[in-house]
């Protein structure tokens, strides 16, 4: 099975407004940025893609406190990017409950910050942002400072060398059409699409639905990030939506929001481990709107207070064990799954519940499950070789214990290029095919349950599967 084609709402912010030009130029204020989110999320956007337009011009990114407002009531996943210049502002960025981040400018002028994000985060949180300004027929060159600045790299290199330093995805724009809504430059995106192994979304021009079904046909195209139509109201979510699914083409089967929440987890205290790694933001908003009292904390003296404790995480392996380590939390952890606690890890704190990993090297977990962390290496019959990695995107859940989980199959929202191997199949909960590929997706052994993919940000689908299992796990 193929992950579902993904539609993007790109909002482009100047200060606390969102905005949008053509051709990155003529700048014209829209509204709030944090409203049109929240509408876009009603609607069944399946991903958000935050851009601060002038960050790099001014030296800093003003998204922090629209990140944090937005996250709050919207559970899917964010890219925010802009001004981005080290390790630093990207955690600042995850901090405020972004699941990814989109750098360009800087990477321009220094390459090596796509690496460093990479070993720091992991690959699945780095975009390589592309802006492709076409300088002949068949050759564009890659632009800085908001479409501003010749870097003098071309595009197709330059995709070439992201991917090589470790980007886990590229968002390419095309300038030339951008905000024009007279249609993509195809050329480029065949172009770019010919020789990836990282997931590629595109931008600019698009602007009717049969420019859509067109570029998803190109297989390699995962996600199609769209302005200027949205903001218009030129395209509809749900509609679009409706005639891919009448085309066959993969697409979230979008749950509505509820009008009210009637707060299932209000009397349940979650302590969620910080140990420097990603986006545990994300998950406290979730937890929040559920209702629940939520601890983030390093100490433990303080988690152990808690009922229930999460260990989320966006990163590498042997990265989140040494953060664990140097915090003193990997024996407290141990000793409290033993004592039959209910633990509960989401995507790499899934991971490191495992007796060990192979990414970069081989690191032991926490050993509180039987299996080895490895590569993926997918394959598919509609393309010739392997898949893109990281396996991003929403992907439906197979039932493999119908006496412990849900018994409606559905999406749910995947980010990763490694996963556990080697599993007794009477813990495993639900899998996921990617290509040749099927994924153990999530799993209990007792009072330790498991998540590869991203709950709290796989919309309300997600959100009452986290609760179900925290509700079952505390009684």
């Amino acid at each position: 099975m193929s992950l579902c084609k993904r539609l993007i709402a790109r909002l482009d912010v100047k200060g606390n407004k969102l905005i949008k030009g053509i051709r990155f130029e003529g700048l014209r204020v829209l509204g709030d940025p944090v409203e049109a989110a929240y509408q876009y999320a009603h609607e069944g956007i399946d991903e958000m893609l935050f851009i601060d337009a002038v960050a790099s011009l001014y030296g800093r990114n003003s998204l922090t406190e629209i990140l944090r407002q937005t996250t709050r009531e919207v559970f899917v996943p964010i890219t925010a990017g802009g001004g981005v210049r080290s390790v630093e502002d990207a955690a600042k960025l995850l901090a405020s409950g972004a699941d990814k981040i989109a750098l360009n400018t800087e990477s321009l002028k220094r390459p090596e910050l796509i690496t460093e994000l990479a070993r720091e985060f992991g690959s699945q949180c780095v975009v390589a942002s592309i802006q492709a300004r076409q300088v002949k027929p068949l050759t564009w060159e890659a632009m800085g400072e908001a479409g501003r600045e010749r870097s003098g790299k071309n595009v197709l290199t330059w995709m070439q060398e992201v991917q090589e330093r470790g980007a886990g995805e590229i968002l390419l724009t095309s300038i030339d059409q951008d905000g024009t809504c007279q249609g993509p430059d195809h050329e480029l995106i065949n172009k770019a699409a010919a020789d990836l192994s990282i997931p590629l979304v595109v931008c600019g021009g698009f602007s009717t639905h049969s420019e859509i079904s067109q570029t998803f046909q190109q297989n390699l195209v995962s996600g199609i990030a769209i302005g200027a139509a949205f903001h218009k109201k030129k395209i509809g979510i749900a509609t679009c939506k409706n005639k891919l699914k009448s085309e066959k083409i993969r697409i979230r089967t979008h749950k509505s929001e509820t009008s009210t929440n009637d707060k299932p987890l209000m009397r349940c205290n979650i302590a969620v481990v910080d140990y420097g790694m990603g986006n545990q933001q994300s998950l406290i908003n979730a937890l929040q709107y559920l209702g629940s009292k939520v601890l983030l904390s390093d100490q433990w003296d303080e988690l152990k207070k808690y009922d229930l404790i999460m260990l989320p995480g966006v990163g590498s392996f042997p990265e989140g064990i040494k953060k664990l380590q140097e915090r003193n939390l990997i024996m407290p952890l141990i000793d409290w799954a033993n004592r039959g606690k209910p633990i509960i890890g989401i995507c790499l704190g899934m991971q490191m519940l495992f007796e060990r990993g192979e990414e970069f090297e081989i690191t032991e977990g926490l050993g509180l499950l039987r299996g080895t962390v490895k590569k993926l290496n997918p394959s598919s019959h509609e393309v010739i070789g392997t898949l893109p990695l990281p396996h991003m995107g929403w992907n439906r859940l197979n039932i493999e214990n119908s006496s412990k989980a849900e018994s409606t199959e559905f999406d749910q929202y995947f980010v990763h290029s490694y996963a556990a191997k080697g599993i007794d199949q009477s813990v495993i909960l639900h899998s996921s095919n990617y290509g040749s590929e099927q994924i153990v997706a999530s799993i209990q052994y007792k009072n330790v349950v498991g998540f590869q993919f991203h709950p709290e940000r796989s919309g309300e689908n997600g959100l009452t599967l986290l609760t179900t299992t925290i509700l079952e796990l505390l009684n």
